[in-house]
């Protein structure tokens, strides 16, 4: 079973750990871009200390009440570098399936850390957690994410038109799913 301050190693380089109260201002720090919000659905612009401590406040609360949701994703010098895990935390042995999300500042975009972190976590929900699917939800246009579910084994299981409604615009998504 993991715990909360379970750390698991990516490489030499990258681990994950818990989501800490003293990360509040790398939040702010990396999250106040507009890209972040224009890829995914939670984060919003501007990104502030109050967002960034209730997202904290949040993780905090899932893991007490059990569920198994984010990790901090960082970098050798212990600093936050990104983020990853399952959307709306699930209760191991309470359900088969969870929904993936991740991101990762930009300066180390391309360097294939979230896709070594997702396999990862793939990996751990499979194995440990008892899951057989996890999903993806991606801006159709977020070719980056698309890449990084492709390259972790997930596959396409549908286009959904007009899916999401940001900012008073509608967006298409694409539904990935990675099933054993």
């Amino acid at each position: 079973m993991l715990t909360d301050f379970e750390t698991i190693r990516i490489n030499e380089a990258i681990r994950l750990t818990e989501i800490r109260e003293s990360d509040w201002e790398s939040y702010v720090e990396v999250l106040n871009e507009p890209e972040y919000h224009e890829r995914t659905g939670r984060i919003p612009f501007p990104y502030t200390k109050a967002d960034a401590q209730d997202w904290i406040r949040h993780n905090r609360n899932e893991r007490k009440q059990g569920l198994i949701g984010e990790w901090a994703i960082r970098n050798a010098e212990d600093k936050l570098i990104g983020g990853a895990g399952f959307t709306k935390g699930f209760q191991i042995g309470e359900t088969h399936k969870a929904e993936i999300g991740y991101w990762l500042a930009k300066p180390y975009w391309g360097q294939g850390i979230t896709v070594e972190v997702v396999k990862k976590l793939c990996e751990l929900a499979f194995e440990r957690f008892g899951l057989v699917r996890i999903t993806a939800h991606i801006y159709a246009f977020n070719v980056a994410s698309i890449r990084v579910a492709e390259k972790c084994g997930f596959k396409l299981e549908g286009d959904l038109k007009k899916y999401y409604l940001r900012d008073g615009k509608y967006f298409d998504g694409k539904l990935y799913s990675r099933v054993i």
